[in-house]
């Protein structure tokens, strides 16, 4: 699939037409806005007490309000796609396909492809989303080794030491078979699939524990091509990183006219970054119907 784009080789996009075998649960979802609902597959609890844990068929769902903000911006601006980073398995993606809108979902860790995968199946929107299993990194075909977490399943991270260096880098021969050993690509390397889809403005969701700097370091042309007026970004690990890489990503935003944002418009002040709260907003300075 990856040559009908004329893309990196590193990128691996899954064949949605590719039936699932594995066997996990899924469910009918609650229905948000009055009408939009989708399927989910789940991870046990026991391993996921986050995400899966937050689903309870037609009451509960994984972070409902921001993922119904992401909803209304999508209703409100109908020429927006979304950009889906840190997919895991799929509540934001199901729920943006489900509306009929295109998403470009990337996840690098195979037990959410797969669940993710076959919600797309069950819910019959794999002509609205192009599924990517890939690590974003600032060098591209490298093998990576993700952190391993027993209760917290899809929150691994790029295993990096402290002080920024690559020395856990994997050798090229490992397994591939090892869902903790995942390839790396570029953000820039996914823009020519955007271009071909037609995608000119979107909306995107940064989720990937920690490796939000990559996004920027690797994906400068992407933003800079595209319009993307809103960007939702975890900051919960980001926060405790060294000045130098929270400051890439502040000053990467700030010189594309972005504001920090809170999820009640509060505009952040970029000097503080140290007490941002878990989750912001990247709006951009003309945006409307977010606040």
């Amino acid at each position: 699939m990856e040559n009908m784009f004329n893309i990196s080789s590193n990128i691996h996009i899954i064949d949605l037409n590719i039936k699932i075998k594995t066997k996990f649960q899924c469910i009918k979802t609650k229905k948000l806005l009055n009408n939009i609902s989708t399927h989910i597959c789940l991870h046990e609890t026991k391993k996921d007490k986050y995400v899966s844990g937050a689903f309870n068929d037609s009451i509960s769902i994984w972070e409902e309000e921001q993922v119904t903000r992401i909803l209304r911006l999508l209703i409100h601006h109908p020429h927006l796609d979304f950009i889906d980073l840190g997919a895991n398995i799929g509540t934001y993606t199901m729920y943006v396909a489900a509306l009929g809108r295109f998403v470009l979902a990337i996840d690098c860790f195979t037990p959410n492809i797969v669940r993710l995968g076959r919600a797309i199946q069950l819910t019959n929107v794999s002509n609205h989303v192009i599924l990517i299993q890939n690590a974003l990194f600032t060098q591209s075909g490298q093998f990576l080794r993700l952190s391993i977490d027993t209760r917290n399943i899809g929150g691994q991270g790029i295993y990096l030491s402290n002080n920024y260096s690559h020395k856990y880098r994997i050798r090229k021969n490992s397994s591939i078979n090892n869902p903790y050993i995942v390839k790396t690509i570029m953000f820039d390397e996914v823009l020519p699939i955007l271009i071909r889809r037609g995608v000119r403005n979107a909306i995107m969701k940064i989720d990937i524990e920690g490796s939000e700097s990559f996004v920027v370091e690797s994906g400068s042309h992407v933003f800079d091509t595209l319009y993307i007026p809103f960007i939702q970004m975890e900051w919960l690990k980001v926060r405790h990183y060294v000045d130098r890489i929270i400051k890439v990503i502040v000053d990467f935003f700030g010189k594309r006219n972005y504001d920090p944002m809170t999820s009640s418009c509060q505009v952040l002040n970029p000097s503080e970054f140290r007490i941002w709260p878990d989750e912001i907003y990247w709006l951009k300075k003309n945006f409307s119907n977010f606040c």
